[in-house]
């Protein structure tokens, strides 16, 4: 199956596209984050991912389609499975009424799992489109275990210390997470207003924290506790009345120290919402498609695959250095 990249993906023989940046008049969404959305006049999206646009697709006809229920289409069906990645995440798994053939679009996805997010699930597909965010050797994450020690640890020396932590996050998926593992090692914890309001949705949607969720305020944060805030300029804002303030980053580009990437941070730990590059390819060898489409990310994913037998290619439009992986904006 042909596939085209040109700020999301195409798939001219069946007509469908997948995560475009330009509004269509009909288009999959994989998830809620922004650098996969547009204001498509019917987008497709799980029911989680709907409610947390509902918003932003306030003037469309949005499809909910829950996990494992099928869409068809007059020459294609459309079916999703977990993608692990965050709220309401998914892969889609497209066959051609035609030929039968599958062709899976992963989205964001993550096979490591916690208690907040739907596993992610193995699908079996002819053609694969797999989300290379790290799709670059360097970036092969250690054990989550082993990063949430080390942050666990560092935390409660800061707070021993007199110390306001603050842990870099971004607003959507990994802030969840974070918080789940914080609470369930006991921290108190307050949540940036945007974070807050995702909580939340999290909460309509049946997800279950350990405890309450503590909004914070410049009035309202108390000395023995922890402040979850997306990075950039609003988190230096709304901190800077503080003294002591301690920043953690967690962030997979960490494992990479000379990245673009970094922001102000006293530590910076590899802890993603994304699969690492073993994982990548572990999918690819798993499944074993007849052929492999890269997008986004490193085109380095595409060619050692192809030097590992297996047919792969990586997506990306004429305009874009070949050499260069493509990073998308992550929130």
């Amino acid at each position: 199956m042909l596939a085209i990249f040109d700020r999301g993906i195409y798939l001219p023989e069946l007509d469908v596209w997948l995560d475009s940046l330009r509004k269509k008049d009909s288009c999959v969404v994989s998830h809620a984050h922004s650098d996969h959305i547009a204001r498509h006049k019917q987008p497709i999206l799980t029911p989680e991912s709907g409610l947390l646009l509902n918003e932003y697709y306030m003037k469309s006809t949005p499809i909910s389609l829950p996990y494992y229920q099928t869409h068809e289409t007059r020459n294609h069906t459309i079916t999703f499975y977990p993608a692990g990645h965050c709220l309401g995440s998914a892969q889609t798994l497209i066959q051609s009424l035609d030929t039968g053939e599958k062709i899976l679009y992963t989205g964001d996805f993550k096979t490591r799992r916690n208690s907040i997010n739907v596993p992610f699930e193995l699908v079996s597909c002819d053609t694969l489109i797999i989300e290379s965010t790290y799709g670059h050797p360097q970036y092969t994450f250690p054990e989550t275990s082993i990063v949430l020690d080390i942050a666990m640890t560092k935390l409660k020396e800061w707070l021993n210390h007199g110390m306001r932590p603050v842990i870099y996050s971004w607003k959507l998926g990994k802030s969840q997470e974070i918080l789940d593992y914080l609470q369930s090692s006991g921290f108190n914890v307050f949540l940036e207003q945007s974070v807050y309001d995702i909580t939340l949705k999290y909460l309509e949607s049946g997800v279950v924290f350990k405890n309450a969720i503590n909004r914070f305020t410049p009035d309202s944060w108390p000395e023995d506790s922890i402040l979850i805030c997306p990075p950039g300029k609003a988190s230096s804002q709304i901190t800077k009345y503080f003294n002591r303030v301690k920043f953690m980053e967690l962030t997979g580009w960490s494992v990479n120290s000379g990245r673009r990437f970094s922001r102000r941070a006293d530590i910076s730990l590899p802890y993603s919402d994304h699969a690492d590059f073993n994982e990548l390819v572990e999918l690819v060898t798993t499944l074993k498609p007849k052929q492999t489409y890269t997008v986004n990310g490193f085109p380095d994913l595409s060619e050692y695959l192809r030097n590992q037998g297996y047919p792969a290619l990586h997506l990306s439009s004429e305009r874009s250095n070949q050499s260069q992986g493509h990073q998308m904006k992550l929130i």
